[in-house]
């Protein structure tokens, strides 16, 4: 017998003795190929996006100019939805893969506004304009997780109410008292 009849009849043993075994590489190619196939289209998928047209929210753009307001006399600049992670970073001496999760976490956070000194741009202070929404469980989660975070970065956190109307002074007063706090 050549080796070809000697594989012929092996296999003829193994499916005649085990008849689910054809089931189970029909699984098996059925799987790979499914898995081929929605990579495939995963990759020639077109993504679709629309302008939104704002990059603020009325209330964020109303508490803007309140800000810029409260605050033309001094030497800051005011900077909108900041990416926290471009602020912040994680701690280097984390394992890598604790660095990358700390990472992630911030990563598609951002700040409200971040405040610059005028001349330098370093990031004196960043604030956080609390509408209805910090009453939900998961943005409160969020809220307390970015606290902790300026926290341990040294980096000073102001929140402020949403509101119909503001008074200059008292905006002013509060990131000038935050900035330089009495001693």
């Amino acid at each position: 017998m050549d080796i070809y009849s000697n594989f012929a009849k092996a296999f003829n043993d193994v499916i005649f003795k085990n008849p689910y075994i054809i089931d189970v590489w029909i699984f098996v190619f059925v799987v790979v190929f499914l898995a081929f196939f929605f990579r495939l289209i995963r990759k020639y998928t077109v993504f679709r996006y629309k302008y939104s047209g704002k990059l603020l929210s009325n209330a964020e753009r109303s508490f803007f100019l309140v800000l810029k307001q409260s605050l033309s006399e001094d030497d800051y600049e005011i900077f909108v939805k900041v990416r926290i992670a471009d602020i912040l970073t994680p701690v280097r001496t984390l394992i890598s893969r604790d660095w990358f999760t700390s990472f992630y976490k911030i990563s598609s956070k951002h700040f409200d506004y971040v405040l610059c000194d005028k001349e330098t741009l370093a990031v004196v202070a960043v604030i956080e304009l609390d509408d209805k929404s910090h009453n939900l469980i998961k943005t409160r989660a969020r809220d307390t997780f970015v606290e902790k975070a300026c926290k341990t970065a040294g980096l000073k956190l102001i929140r402020f109410p949403c509101r119909a109307n503001y008074q200059l002074e008292s905006i002013r007063d509060k990131i000038i008292n935050s900035l330089n706090p009495p001693g």
